[in-house]
């Protein structure tokens, strides 16, 4: 593809992934006062414990995502119809008998789900299906990104997030609908499981008339394909357990040490570090294709140059929302959930200020994946996960600090791994100096210390006291650091390239 096309499609993508993104944060912003105020900070809590349990099937999904979007990749770039088709069907099949399996084991968590979680108020049936509809929902997306991996691909990533809208538009306006007639935490289950289902028969619609060649056939099962699959999937599931131990376990240690409240108030707080998160697997999305393609189309040079500019981009993109989250968290928190949330803003600042630093490697993760070299970052992210296991579990044990003690345990560990290890793992595996990265990861956080900067001498002028003056303040603060981003932290190389396509558009 020409890099016409790829910036064209980049576009597409970027432009989706955005309205994803801003749909996320408008209606996350509005959906956990709304959880607050129907069915509390205990109910919230449940919520938030619920989908993280869904969230650790992800350790499987995930890793069989990656794997199987790269060699389809390569397949399609090389136009090889018949191993697209093998891959195709021989993927999807092995994940429906690979869910099948953990059934049994799913019955049985939700059969004791009384001896699994703290909770209170709710009847255990109740319970049970929020926690069943959720986890059902959670599938049916696995396998719905499944049958979009031609999707990604092509580098239409655009569809994916196209759907992904769908779904998010679909569930929120049935949980404003559902819980409105009648405040039941069942009702939540039912708005996940509907929207996940409507979600999941568009996207098959959309595959079976965008590639007709692709059918899913028992005869196209190749278990070569699946072992291949599934070699490189058992490190990228390594590595999946380490990073959900770094990101869930958190709420799950405080359901069991503190309780329901706690990790309501806990989860609350998080959606912004969450939010960020999101924000960052907008440019994480569209980057990772594009790598894909370079590295298929045997394009080193640009590869090189490409994942050097994506940490770039990632830290001029960050650092300005980040900054203004960290510099102004007691009054978002104060406008948005209420006076009795603004004691936890020194939470907030901590789950969020290290943000800069992890975040900004997270495109050049796909150089792990796209060389087959995820062995040793798998061992190295399980150990860190079980280190940061039992950190947290000792803070809580012998320091009391309550909702803090387990977001200390994972920032720390979290910054040691992705800013000594990630980029300097990548570097080798390009041939390049353990330093090749750190250059670009310096610069967004030079951008971010401005930002501070900026924020605390705003708001030593004026501290907003409604969502506009907040609004007009942040709009004062990105003003002014995008001449820093422009002449400090973008090079005269990165600049040119901006400019290009800026008149190009």
């Amino acid at each position: 593809m020409s890099r016409k096309g790829i910036s064209y499609e980049m576009s597409l993508n970027l432009g989706t992934n955005f309205l994803a993104l801003l749909l996320n944060i408008l209606l996350g912003l509005v959906v956990v006062p709304f959880y607050i105020s129907k069915i509390g900070v205990d109910g919230y809590g449940l919520i938030a414990l619920a989908t993280s349990f869904s969230s650790y099937l992800s350790i499987i999904t995930i890793a069989i995502d990656a794997a199987v979007g790269r060699n389809f990749t390569l397949a399609m770039r090389k136009e090889d119809h018949q191993s697209s088709s093998a891959i195709y069907s021989s993927s999807i099949i092995a994940a429906s008998v690979l869910i099948l399996g953990l059934l049994p084991l799913i019955g049985y968590f939700l059969y004791r789900i009384d001896d699994f979680i703290s909770y209170q108020g709710y009847t255990v049936p109740e319970i049970r299906w929020v926690f069943l509809s959720i986890i059902t929902s959670f599938i049916l997306t696995f396998i719905r990104g499944l049958f979009l991996v031609p999707a990604f691909a092509s580098n239409k990533i655009y569809i994916q997030r196209i759907i992904a809208i769908l779904d998010i538009v679909v569930r929120t306006a049935l949980i404003f609908l559902l819980l409105n007639a009648s405040v039941q935490l069942g009702m939540i289950g039912w708005a996940f499981f509907a929207a996940s289902l409507l979600s999941f028969v568009v996207a098959l619609v959309w595959i079976w008339r965008k590639f007709p060649f692709l059918k899913l056939k028992a005869a196209h099962y190749d278990k070569s394909i699946v072992q291949y699959v599934a070699s490189m999937s058992f490190w990228l599931i390594i590595n999946q357990i380490g990073t959900l131990l770094f990101i869930n376990i958190d709420i799950i240690l405080l359901n069991y040490y503190y309780g329901a409240t706690a990790t309501g108030e806990f989860s609350t707080v998080a959606q912004w570090h969450t939010l960020l998160r999101a924000f960052a697997g907008v440019f994480v999305a569209i980057f990772t294709p594009v790598v894909y393609k370079y590295y298929a189309d045997n394009d080193f040079s640009n590869l090189l140059k490409f994942s050097r500019y994506t940490v770039v981009a990632m830290g001029v993109v960050l650092a300005i929302p980040i900054g203004i989250i960290v510099g102004y968290a007691d009054i978002i928190l104060r406008l948005w959930v209420g006076e009795q949330f603004v004691r936890f803003y020194p939470l907030m600042i901590l789950l969020t200020g290290h943000l800069i630093f992890n975040l900004s490697v997270l495109p050049i993760l796909s150089i792990n994946s796209v060389y087959n070299k995820v062995k040793i970052p798998g061992i190295t992210s399980f150990l860190c996960g079980i280190l940061n296991l039992v950190l947290g579990v000792l803070i809580i044990r012998f320091f009391d600090l309550g909702i803090y003690s387990v977001a200390i345990a994972s920032a720390v560990l979290l910054t040691l791994k992705n800013l000594v290890f990630s980029p300097t793992y990548a570097a080798r595996i390009l041939n390049q100096s353990n330093w090749f990265y750190y250059p670009s990861i310096l610069r967004g956080c030079a951008l971010f210390v401005w930002v501070l900067l900026v924020s605390w001498c705003c708001r030593h002028l004026q501290t907003p006291g409604s969502w506009a003056g907040l609004f007009v303040s942040a709009v004062i603060i990105g003003g002014c650091s995008i001449p820093f981003a422009w002449f400090v932290t973008l090079n005269k190389e990165q600049r040119v390239l901006i400019g290009k396509i800026i008149r190009r558009r």
